[in-house]
């Protein structure tokens, strides 16, 4: 099997500096390393032997780092190779500047030798993952056109590749999918909504499949959930399946990843699928920590109530679990404005500001003294969903 050789282009104005890189460099394995004296020279170098990583040096004659930057940006045929620079300066609005100029990271002189091939190492498997995304996307796209766009032929291609790459996926998906159904129910989602709430909850792990190929360490879940978003977004049929995916890992505070989303921000549907796929993962376990009764579990993500989970959709996963009838949970309780809330009243649900700040917690009776709190906080961090109360 042969080695992968990636390119380098050294891009620096000093010939001491370029010539000491270039040493350093070159005792690397597989590395092929090119050399330009300045922006214009590395921009006709870059164009004949497209680099997979150009390291530029920011103060050069002619045009600085950031210039050289934006015109390799502007290379339709260097579009995936990646740029760093070198600078001296610790100015936050340039290295804000660079980056918008599509500048990928940065080294700060002076550079030791262990850091400069450090560095390079690592943007060289960054590039090397990116590759594989992209041929990956190629692939999956070959697939569909060969397919005839048979959607329904894809799907199964997916789900067949997703269960083989990992064992009881296909399995977890159809548990995961009958939970999110009944959740949906309780929220009034439209059927013409539910088949990407159910994909979704079918093929939120493929991004998984392609991280266990790639080495480094574990990755979290939301870099999964953005890895499946980059394969699925191809397909014009998974456009709503993607985004219920890519925001499965944001939380209603907005500590969330990857966009940190708050509370209404985050579609329903994701808000939906996050509190079934944590229920069902910390129910049956998962090899590493033991599977636990559902009440318990309801109990444990109840704590993050307002934090990671939409407070409502809790409500209602516990009425699922629980068995209670639809009808019986909307028998029992209704959803009211603040400036519909009286005294007297019993919270069916905490009570939360849109920041996730918990006023109150449910079963507490409405007095006079806690409405004013409540109307007065209201102005100040509004309560948008209302609160959730026990029906007389």
């Amino acid at each position: 099997m042969s080695t992968q050789i990636s390119t380098v282009l050294l891009v620096d104005d000093d010939p001491t500096t370029l010539a000491h890189f270039r040493a350093v460099l070159e005792h690397e394995p597989a590395l092929r390393v090119a050399t330009a004296t300045n922006g214009v020279e590395g921009l006709e170098r870059a164009r004949e032997i497209r680099p997979d990583l150009i390291v530029s040096d920011y103060m050069m004659p002619e045009m600085n780092g950031f210039e050289f930057c934006r015109r390799v940006r502007e290379e339709p045929s260097l579009a995936g190779c990646l740029f760093v620079v070198l600078s001296g300066f610790s100015d936050t609005r340039l290295k804000v500047e660079g980056l918008n100029s599509g500048v990928d990271d940065y080294l700060t002189k002076p550079i030791e030798v262990p850091e400069l091939i450090a560095r390079v190492r690592a943007s060289l498997r960054l590039k090397r993952l990116q590759d594989e995304l992209r041929n990956d996307k190629q692939e999956m796209e070959g697939l569909h056109g060969e397919l005839g766009r048979s959607f329904e032929q894809l799907l199964a291609l997916l789900l067949h590749l997703l269960d083989l790459g990992l064992p009881g996926a296909a399995d977890r998906g159809k548990r995961l999918t009958a939970l999110v159904r009944q959740v949906a129910a309780r929220f009034d989602i439209p059927p013409s909504l539910l088949p990407d709430l159910e994909l979704a909850a079918q093929l939120h792990e493929i991004g998984r499949v392609v991280d266990r190929r790639a080495d480094g360490p574990a990755q979290p879940g939301w870099h999964h959930a953005l890895v499946a978003t980059s394969l699925l977004e191809s397909v014009e049929r998974l456009k709503g399946v993607t985004e219920i995916i890519g925001g499965i890992y944001e939380h209603w505070d907005g500590t969330g990843s990857p966009n940190h989303f708050v509370s209404g921000q985050i579609p329903l549907r994701a808000r939906v699928l996050r509190v079934c796929l944590d229920f069902l993962q910390l129910v049956d376990g998962d090899g590493t920590t033991p599977s636990q009764p559902p009440a318990d579990v309801i109990a444990s993500l109840q704590a993050y109530a307002g934090t990671h989970y939409d407070p409502l959709a809790l409500v209602h996963l516990e009425s699922v679990v629980l068995d209670r009838p639809i009808e019986e949970w909307r028998a029992t309780r209704t959803q009211v404005s603040v400036e519909q809330l009286r005294v007297g009243m019993v919270l069916a649900a905490d009570l939360l500001t849109s920041s996730g700040i918990k006023l109150l917690t449910r079963g507490t009776t409405i007095t006079d003294s806690m409405l004013t709190v409540i109307q007065r906080r209201h102005l100040a961090d509004p309560i948008i969903d209302g609160a959730w109360v026990r029906r007389v």
